[in-house]
């Protein structure tokens, strides 16, 4: 379960709006999202291997995760906002070590699913409504969440590696 309550930006308004219209008004909102989550995930990556296998285990203070932590919850997460669309609870996979190495292997491998579950996904799913540890949420908003918290950890680990005097990558959109 995550820990803290989700934020939803103000265009979150905007793309309910637009799955309002009719179907010959709106837009692909899943191709959008797919295309979205996947510059996420490269970026996401390209973060998790600017940080040195040495301190993949560095907290900035002892009561935050590492930043292997902070990459293995942003990646299980994904499954969290995926999973009530197919009627599933989220397994809770890990990575077979904190390494980097496993890491980076879990976090593409959770990407990757992610991916190719959104892919499958209808508009009626979009639109229909999913009890999440949030609360109520449309299909939409679910895909919302997973960005937003996606962005929020990840902004997270870019501060490790800030106090580690490493520049993070260029951010992408």
């Amino acid at each position: 379960m995550l820990s803290h309550k989700l934020r939803f930006p103000a265009w979150g308004l905007v793309l309910l709006a637009a799955a309002a219209l009719p179907a010959s008004a709106q837009i692909d909102i899943k191709a959008k999202v797919l295309k979205h989550l996947q510059t996420s995930r490269d970026f996401t990556l390209k973060v998790a291997d600017q940080m040195p296998e040495t301190t993949y285990d560095f907290k900035l203070t002892p009561a935050q995760m590492s930043f292997a932590q902070q990459m293995v919850h942003l990646s299980q997460a994904l499954e969290v906002f995926w999973s009530p669309f197919f009627g599933g609870t989220p397994a809770f996979a890990k990575p077979a070590s904190t390494s980097k190495t496993d890491v980076i292997a879990f976090m593409k491998k959770s990407f990757d699913t992610a991916i190719e579950r959104i892919s499958k996904l209808t508009p009626e799913q979009l639109a229909k409504s999913y009890q999440s540890g949030e609360g109520n949420m449309t299909g939409l908003e679910l895909l919302m969440g997973m960005m937003d918290h996606t962005t929020h950890h990840r902004a997270s680990a870019e501060m490790y590696l800030r106090a580690k005097g490493i520049t993070p990558a260029e951010y992408e959109f």
